[in-house]
């Protein structure tokens, strides 16, 4: 079994010595596990029900780090490659989320060595997190996935481990939840490393210490001031009511002039419409007459040049795949009949066209043919 090295920073004597690592449950009221850290290390771990009493008493002079479902944060590693870290790190919360979700998301990223990861939340996640460490009366100073607990492995290894009864999974590019399937999905054949129990106390110290990676950025950062401490009440009253009229008038400014230039552009747009579609009425309908033939023709969101290439492109990293079919319908739909020796092959290609946010339908049950491949007839379209 291979060992894991941990990075625990040196402790600076301005650091916190007494702190608390808050393991927050997968859904809401369920348990919570928690240790206290001190200067002589990590204690024993204690459960919690959110709503119960707390037993780590006062929190608001403590060091918190909380750590979220891997389930709900899973963590991508990239290799940062010659940029510099500060824009390595912006270009990875900047990247487009294609068709990934269509809830609001939260992304957050950070550096560690020569990669950087990248983690996708939910913003709903995010806030029921912190209303949940509120009613325990913590402001928790890092969100930090719990896979990120895991110590990186080598290349070509996935390393596992278990944290407060939670199952976790890491690999060189990522890091998740350690369920069977997920594993089976993401790693592969890759060999599998247990991490043992004494490393994992080692790594909750170096992430109470120094998070890898803290999901509390852009709008979910921690505020640097304290309004509440700021002296002269009055002068900052007086401040805030003129910079809330200046913030007001130019709003009006600018939404007269956003209406004036949206009303010319809308004329503009039906007028247009009119000169290939004389019934149109209103923009309504111009948008029904477009959509319409664009279908007829095939293109748009909805054509065979978007589908196609997505299918083929989930296709590519596995050679064992085959394609025996592919039919297009007018409705925007690729009905394609694929073939695999093995059913994961097949999986990791559903999952992969998932991820990117295209609806995928399978029949329930799939079974080999007669070559003893596995054969799966399936339908791609856009959401």
């Amino acid at each position: 079994m291979a060992r894991f090295t941990p990075s625990l920073p040196d402790p600076d004597e301005h650091e916190p010595v007494a702190g608390l690592i808050v393991l927050l449950g997968d859904q809401p009221r369920d348990a919570w596990r928690w240790w206290r850290v001190t200067d002589a290390g990590l204690e024993s771990e204690h459960s919690h029900t959110p709503g119960d009493d707390t037993r780590w008493g006062d929190a608001a002079n403590l060091r918190v780090v909380a750590l979220v479902p891997a389930a709900s944060a899973p963590v991508r590693s990239a290799p940062r490659g010659d940029m510099p870290v500060a824009q390595a790190v912006s270009a990875a919360r900047l990247a487009p989320a294609g068709l990934a979700s269509d809830r609001p998301v939260h992304v957050a990223a950070a550096a560690e060595g020569d990669a950087v990861l990248t983690c996708r939340v939910a913003e709903s996640d995010m806030d029921l997190w912190l209303a949940e460490l509120a009613a325990a009366d913590i402001d928790a100073d890092a969100l930090v996935p719990a896979a990120l607990v895991l110590p990186a492995p080598p290349p070509g290894e996935v390393a596992l481990g278990e944290i407060g009864g939670r199952l976790l999974a890491r690999s060189a590019d990522a890091a998740f939840a350690g369920e069977p399937e997920m594993v089976e999905a993401l790693a592969g054949d890759a060999p599998r490393v247990d991490v043992p129990a004494e490393l994992l106390a080692d790594r909750l110290a170096a992430v109470w210490h120094q998070p890898p990676l803290d999901l509390r950025q852009g709008a979910y950062a921690r505020p640097r001031v304290s309004f509440f401490r700021l002296p002269d009440w009055a002068q900052l009253a007086r401040m805030a009511a003129v910079l809330a009229l200046l913030g007001f008038l130019i709003l009006v400014v600018e939404i007269v002039r956003l209406e004036l230039d949206s009303n010319a552009l809308e004329d503009e747009a039906l007028v247009a419409a009119q000169q290939r579609f004389p019934a149109v009425t209103d923009l309504a309908s111009a948008e029904a007459q477009v959509n319409a033939e664009l279908l007829r023709r095939g293109a748009g969101g909805a054509s065979f040049e978007a589908v196609a290439p997505a299918v083929f492109a989930a296709m590519q990293p596995l050679p064992s795949l085959q394609l025996r079919s592919l039919g297009w319908q007018g409705d925007g739909t690729l009905a394609i009949r694929a073939a695999a020796p093995r059913v994961e092959d097949i999986n990791t290609m559903l999952i992969a066209l998932q991820a990117d946010g295209w609806e995928v339908t399978v029949p329930p049950e799939i079974a080999p043919d007669a070559t003893g491949a596995t054969v799966v007839d399936i339908t791609v379209r856009a959401p």
